[in-house]
């Protein structure tokens, strides 16, 4: 079966008061307020697994009030069965395909197009909702990944020292994970996010070396542990960043994953931040933690994500839908596939053949 579907998103006027950020749609961005449109082809050919019965899950992303737009979502595959869902633990939006043994050719492409703008915190109070209120508390809960005690609380106690401010309170964590935190590039994708081995790390040789999935998973950790609701966002980069090369630089995006930190303030709601991008801006452009410019952009990424990252979601430790063979899912940032019941690898897209490509659009 061949077959080509198209879902086409409409704006939607911004709600009354603010919803926790993957669960709501705004009004579609402007050209003055940062736009950027992306058209998007990610390609996967499973073909020479031609005797063997093959599923993949992929990520989606999902409308973010002020952030990020989904335009128009399509897909053609050969697949027996294929759709969409969100029917899992974090509500992640996913695309399942199905391959039988019998299929010789096994495809799939997704296309889409995306805006997005440059999410700016200003810091001012806003009037949030008892239920984001609500649902906002279920990001304090540790997880297998995302301890909040042991080592996590006493560190995190030692960080925040007696302050009570919980803005201050993640300020000085976000700070501290920057440096006392080094990009490792001997890491294999974004890290394995343990917080605990981080710390043990740290505790071994005075500094703590990983990818953003390490940084941002410790952060989160010690934010939980402060009683400040935090999460992962997994996401991928999408095209050149005005900033730095460092936090993007092309249109093939197979290995752009990145994953990104938010928190949340009760008169505020949902902050963004980025703590690892720093250390990647020290490794790549060769300069001092403590130099101005590491300095400036650090202050910046305390309440911005830039846009020409899209995120995907803040799942990790859950069950995907329908369920895989291997288990629990640590993170979703991935595609994630199996053959005959067999774990692939997502780190190897040569091998597991699929590629992201991205392309600028003109506005």
């Amino acid at each position: 079966m061949h077959r080509r579907e198209f879902i086409k998103k409409t704006a939607i006027t911004g709600a009354i008061c603010l919803t926790p950020s993957f669960l709501n749609a705004s009004s579609t961005p402007t050209i003055k307020e940062g736009l950027a449109v992306y058209e998007l082809r990610w390609s996967f050919d499973l073909s020479h697994h031609s005797t063997k019965e093959c599923s993949l899950w992929v990520p989606l992303p999902s409308d973010i009030n002020g952030f990020q737009r989904i335009i128009e979502l399509g897909n053609t595959t050969n697949a027996e069965s294929h759709f969409e869902s969100d029917h899992n633990l974090c509500g992640a939006r996913t695309f399942y395909v199905h391959w039988e043994k019998s299929a010789v050719s096994k495809t799939l492409e997704i296309t889409m197009s995306i805006a997005l703008r440059d999410r700016q915190c200003d810091f001012r109070p806003k009037r949030i909702c008892p239920e984001t209120l609500e649902k906002a508390r279920e990001f304090l809960a540790p997880s297998a990944h995302i301890p909040t005690n042991g080592a996590v609380a006493k560190v995190a106690k030692s960080i925040v020292g007696g302050e009570k401010n919980p803005l201050k309170k993640a300020r000085k964590i976000y700070d501290w994970i920057v440096a006392n935190s080094y990009r490792d590039e001997s890491v294999q994708g974004c890290g394995v996010g343990s917080p605990n081995a981080m710390l043990a790390t740290l505790e071994k040789e005075g500094r703590m070396g990983g990818k953003c999935l390490d940084m941002s998973a410790l952060c989160v950790a010690l934010m939980r542990a402060s009683a400040i609701p935090a999460r992962e966002v997994m996401g991928i980069r999408l095209g050149a960043s005005r900033l730095s090369p460092a936090f993007g630089a092309g249109e093939d995006n197979t290995k752009a994953q990145h994953c990104k930190v938010e928190f949340f303030i009760p008169n505020m709601g949902w902050i963004p931040c980025d703590p690892a991008d720093i250390t990647k801006l020290v490794l790549k452009e060769g300069i001092d933690k403590n130099s101005p410019r590491a300095r400036e952009l650090a202050n910046k990424f305390f309440g911005f994500w830039e846009n020409n990252w899209m995120a995907l979601n803040h799942a990790r430790d859950f069950n995907l839908y329908p369920a895989n063979t291997q288990g629990t899912l640590d993170s979703f940032g991935y595609p994630y596939g199996e053959v005959d019941g067999e774990y692939l690898d997502p780190f190897d897209p040569r091998n597991y053949r699929y590629t992201f490509h991205s392309l600028r659009g003109v506005l």
